[in-house]
């Protein structure tokens, strides 16, 4: 684990995780709080490393620090729920594959996660385990891969700077230029600090090099449409969205958001046909890659409800919110039963 500035999550973590590992390596990049001190009440095995701007520079030394059969990494905001812990005991002792997948869940409606993905978590210790990429680092799997039903919980308290990690990416394409990869994460730091005309310009070169692992390049176009809605653009929005279908089944995302464009045209029967196609939308987490589960049922509902609502259909609205709020009991939901009932007085 490399940390800095964790003092409110590292015993959470920590304690999360007793029980099925052996040793705990702590590799601290410049706390200046107490971090360290927490980190002391669990491991003797705390180490300084500068920082250098490379998240899997740290991670690597974190890595040859430990003398373990297997590595696993977790940030100081992870957390294991009780139930996987069990599961990593159960499975402990017969361990063979070289890299064990297992599912990230990294935003939640209560406790229900909105947004998942599966990342290498378990790996053998060996010459192959070696991290790669300054920023949204990752270990390239090799020889035997599993997939396990095992979740782990990202439980971000604090948000740190924005812009840490574009400026990373902008000081790598002055330097040398980006890889493929690298250019579909930056398209997306991009995305997420709304500089959305210099995503665009990432996200298309992404796309147009034909390099990228599908996932990605289907996640690409998605973030693509997204843009084109903030600058009111349906017409590209929708054409780009439906390029998603060229590389595989139509995602639930990609159906939601064509029925978003669809309903801020006020064409309501093409929008209810995009967020009905969602809901019958193919399961593909198994695939690898981002996967947003609400985008299955509970926001292709509550929006089949606005749809209905606006057409005057309002017992089949109403049902629609019923069956959003089986997924999750939002503000949004708990104000439309209230409006509902309403309308019955």
């Amino acid at each position: 684990m490399i940390v800095k500035d964790e003092e409110e999550v590292l015993a959470r973590c920590l304690e999360s995780v007793r029980g099925f590992v052996d040793e705990i390596i702590i590799v601290d990049t410049g706390s200046s709080d107490n971090t360290v001190n927490i980190a002391k009440k669990f491991t003797n095995k705390i180490y300084d490393f500068e920082w250098c701007d490379d998240f899997s520079k740290a991670r690597n030394f974190a890595f040859e620090k430990a003398s373990g059969t297997y590595l696993m990494w977790l940030d100081a905001d992870d957390v294991v729920p009780k139930d996987s812990l069990n599961k990593l005991i159960d499975i402990k002792q017969s361990l063979k594959a070289d890299v064990y997948m297992l599912k990230y869940d990294v935003a939640f409606c209560g406790e229900k996660p909105t947004f998942s993905f599966y990342r290498e978590r378990l790996i053998k210790n060996c010459v192959q385990a070696k991290w790669c990429g300054a920023v949204h680092e990752c270990i390239v799997p090799f020889g035997k891969v599993e997939r396990l039903d095992i979740s782990i919980c990202h439980k971000k308290i604090k948000h740190g700077n924005p812009m840490r990690n574009l400026k990373i990416y902008q000081r790598i394409e002055k330097q040398r230029g980006l890889s493929p990869r690298e250019q579909y994460y930056y398209g997306r730091e991009l995305f997420d600090n709304k500089k959305y005309k210099k995503s665009l310009k990432i996200l298309k070169q992404f796309v147009g090099s034909g390099d990228g692992w599908v996932e990605n390049i289907i996640d690409a176009i998605y973030l693509i449409g997204k843009i084109y809605i903030q600058l009111d653009n349906f017409k590209d929005a929708k054409e780009w969205l439906f390029k998603t279908f060229n590389y595989d089944c139509p995602r639930a995302n990609v159906c939601c958001l064509l029925g978003d464009v669809f309903l801020k045209e006020k064409n309501f029967e093409y929008a209810i046909f995009w967020f009905d196609v969602a809901t019958k939308s193919k399961d593909v987490s198994f695939k690898g890659g981002f996967v947003e589960p609400m985008y299955y049922n509970y926001y292709p509902y509550l929006q089949l409800c606005y749809c209905n609502y606006c057409l005057g259909n309002l017992k089949l609205a109403e049902e629609y919110n019923l069956l959003a709020s089986k997924f999750c009991l939002s503000e949004q939901v708990m104000h439309n039963i209230k409006f509902f009932e309403s309308l019955k007085k």
